[in-house]
């Protein structure tokens, strides 16, 4: 794999899993908008926003990456869809079905590869979910920052990150979305904050749990430039260390393991990104830009002296760690 450009953090929903979903839940098409949306029937109501032509179409969605210069996607599923049903046994059959559609779409294209779908509310689950979706072409795995019950420190996560750190294959950890509380209602707080804070949240309950100790050679990408992590772990550090709570904390300082992460470029401005590349250096660094959807940002694609890096540390970020971090040449 040569592609000079990779974006690691797009998304992509095949009509096909539409057409195969399981019991339990049903499509719901919205002609006029050109959407379709997920009826959970235990709820009796659709749920969420519906999915539109450029999630679902492959070559709409090609296109758009063409047009801003991407060589390479990287496709994981809409985290909203995956985390809509309310049991575990039709979470993991959606996801089943999500992989297989993935998957089926993308064999024998070289400008598109996937992330597989990850059920939240079993991490045994989730690891036989990735398992399965590596043989059938996935380089990576999609999971939700904040899964519909509880943290990213439950237990039953380990056999998931054990799974990914054998299979040496990336985790990318993308907020999904919740009920906010009225105040992040109004001006589109519960995107603009409320996610960069689900992502800064993962964080600490991963740092809570120990999982890089444990997990040394698991591999984490954090979408949206890792939340507010690189820019509050100064807070982080001194409460683990000194919050009554924290007592009995025997973890690494949090501060450790900000090059433990991995980070993508959907900052939108260039001053924070800069930061983060000072901060956590350009080999930690992945230029994504959450296409298609309206919170889009190409920068690196389109500009990429605006990272304000040389050549070969440009190349680096543009498409050279994705291509060493998912394999991509293998």
């Amino acid at each position: 794999m040569t592609a000079a450009r990779v974006d690691i953090h797009s998304h992509l929903m095949p009509t096909a899993a539409f057409d195969a979903l399981p019991p339990g839940l049903a499509a719901v098409h919205d002609e006029s908008a050109g959407e379709v949306a997920l009826r959970v029937a235990a709820r009796g109501d659709r749920q969420g926003r519906g999915a539109p032509r450029t999630l679902r179409d492959l070559g709409e969605h090609r296109a758009v990456q063409q047009e801003r210069g991407v060589e390479l996607s990287l496709v994981g599923p809409w985290i909203d869809m995956v985390r809509a049903p309310l049991d575990a046994l039709t979470q993991s059959a959606w996801c089943a079905s999500i992989n297989a559609a993935l998957a089926a779409s993308l064999t024998d294209i070289g400008h598109t590869r996937f992330l597989a779908a990850l059920p939240d509310l079993d991490g045994g689950a989730a690891a036989d979910a990735l398992e399965r979706a590596v043989a059938a072409g996935a380089v990576g795995g999609m999971l939700a920052a904040n899964p519909s019950e509880g943290t990213l420190a439950r237990a039953d996560f380990d056999a998931l990150w054990q799974t990914a750190e054998r299979l040496r294959v990336p985790l990318v950890i993308h907020p999904g979305e919740f009920e906010p509380p009225a105040r992040l209602r109004e001006f589109f707080m519960v995107n603009l904050v409320g996610n960069p804070f689900e992502t800064t949240l993962a964080v600490g309950a991963l740092l809570g749990a120990m999982v890089p100790e444990r997990f040394p050679d698991l591999r984490i990408v954090l979408v949206h430039g890792g939340g507010f992590f690189p820019y509050q772990f100064g807070r982080i550090d001194h409460g683990f260390r000194n919050a009554p709570q924290m007592s009995g904390f025997a973890g690494r300082p949090p501060r450790d393991h900000l090059q433990w992460f991995y980070y993508d470029t959907v900052l939108f401005d260039d001053e924070p990104t800069r930061y983060l590349l000072d901060l956590v250096g350009t080999d930690r660094v992945l230029a994504g830009s959450d296409c298609p959807f309206a919170m889009t940002d190409h920068r690196p694609f389109e500009v990429p002296a605006c990272l304000g890096l040389d050549a070969a540390a440009t190349a680096r970020v543009i498409g050279a760690n994705a291509v060493d971090l998912f394999r991509l040449h293998d």
